[in-house]
């Protein structure tokens, strides 16, 4: 995509983050939002589609928990790629690790906890 800024900052990239748990999704906000990105929040999965539903500009990246209530993060993820096709997406979880292919595309996932070095380098990777 190639939206960062001179100074390294990745300002018009947006980030929508579904996570039930507020703690993991406080840190994620926090250490996407100082990396440079903009963060659209989401309390689980059905919020999230709402989010992006609402969000009239792009959204970038699906950052998403894959156990959540109301709509787990696959699901998510067959609504969100239908309505924005090429969105990049990343699962969290606490015991899965490693890439995944679904909607012909590659997919990571993000084992759960995770430094903020992870997550950023994670989000980075995509943009390269």
């Amino acid at each position: 995509m190639g939206r960062d800024s001179t100074d390294g900052e990745r300002t018009s990239i947006v980030v929508l983050l579904a996570d039930d748990e507020l703690v993991v999704r406080s840190l994620a906000q926090s250490i996407l939002t100082r990396a440079g990105y903009r963060v659209l929040n989401a309390i689980d999965g059905q919020h999230a589609l709402e989010v992006s539903r609402a969000h009239p500009g792009p959204i970038d990246v699906l950052l998403t928990d894959i156990k959540m209530p109301k709509m787990d993060g696959v699901e998510l993820s067959n609504h969100i790629v239908k309505e924005r096709p090429g969105i990049k997406i990343v699962f969290m979880s606490g015991k899965e690790s490693g890439e995944l292919t679904v909607h012909g595309q590659k997919m990571q996932f993000l084992r759960k906890p995770f430094m903020a070095k992870d997550l950023s380098e994670t989000i980075n990777s995509m943009f390269e």
